[in-house]
């Protein structure tokens, strides 16, 4: 769990983990934080909790932090203003002991406000599957926080590459993905709060873009060759990111994006009250979207409009 001024959701991050069968210990780096989080994880007087000091030198560079640090054979990640939902661990942790062949078992989530309200179930629908050749072909089928990943492939990749300022979870998947197989179990095990105050909303879409971008191309890479640019010591450039002018990738433009597919989802299976309910909560997220006017709109028609005639 690496964590940095999380005083507000710790608590409530450590006590979704220690409900969990098969839990053997909590890693939570502290990386810089200037709050009391490390003081409140150590008031819940857990002994399987261990607080470690992070290096301060990037989202990877905290991970590998824990990833390295880690005493027992299966890993997963949970970040601390998120939550793992009951019963995770138990089945991720039946599953792989019943497939020795696979390296990971990755589950779906559910995205939420600041509140802890649900917005949308995502990478939650279908069969169980393999989805191996999805992540090797650069397709990301789910968060790195939902996945159980067996410490000795984990360790074999050398861990998140601290170049990645941001996207080192999607370039860690399609890593993983090289050496050895992945199934996804669909059913939502992870809780992903959607917020300002994090990491991720404080990046400019842009460099999330080219970062993201590179996590893909890298892997088509390695599906050529066997490596890639960062691994031959010549990554892509770097972009000219500008400090302002360019779009923030703001909470509330993730959280219209998941209600909007959250709405469709539902539309399209035949609750069209509850779709329609849902594109007007992703209206009032980012209000001047011409685009999810757009999509409301054609929902409306589709819900209310003249039916074609029968023929």
């Amino acid at each position: 769990m690496p964590a940095r001024n999380a005083a507000a959701t710790v608590v409530d991050a450590l006590n979704s983990l220690r409900d969990q069968a098969h839990l053997a210990e909590i890693i939570v780096i502290d990386d810089g934080s200037t709050d009391d989080t490390a003081a409140r994880a150590a008031a819940l007087g857990d002994a399987r909790i261990r607080i470690l000091p992070g290096p301060r030198n990037g989202i990877s560079a905290a991970l590998n932090t824990g990833f390295f640090a880690a005493r027992h054979p299966l890993i997963a990640r949970c970040d601390a203003d998120d939550t793992y939902l009951p019963g995770r661990l138990e089945s991720q942790v039946e599953w792989l002991s019943r497939h020795p062949d696979h390296v990971a078992v990755s589950g779906g989530f559910l995205s939420l406000d600041g509140r802890g309200r649900t917005l949308a179930r995502l990478a939650a629908e279908g069969p169980a599957r393999e989805v191996t050749r999805d992540l090797r072909s650069g397709q990301v089928v789910t968060t790195l926080c939902t996945w159980l990943i067996r410490r000795e492939t984990l360790l074999q990749t050398g861990g998140a590459r601290p170049w990645f300022v941001t996207a080192e979870d999607i370039d860690l998947q399609f890593r993983l993905a090289f050496l050895g197989s992945v199934w996804h179990l669909p059913q939502p095990v992870y809780g992903y709060r959607l917020h300002d105050n994090s990491i991720t909303h404080g990046r400019r879409a842009t460099q999330l873009a080219f970062y993201d971008k590179a996590a893909r191309s890298f892997a088509d890479e390695r599906a050529q060759t066997g490596s890639d640019a960062l691994d031959q010591g010549h990554p892509p450039e770097l972009p000219d990111l500008p400090d302002d002018g360019s779009r923030l990738n703001s909470a509330a433009r993730q959280m219209a994006g998941h209600l909007v597919s959250q709405a469709w989802r539902d539309h399209t299976a035949g609750f069209r009250l509850t779709g329609l309910r849902l594109m007007l909560r992703a209206l009032a997220q980012e209000p001047k979207a011409s685009n999810l006017w757009k999509g409301l709109t054609i929902m409306l028609i589709k819900s209310f409009g003249p039916k074609s005639p029968k023929k």
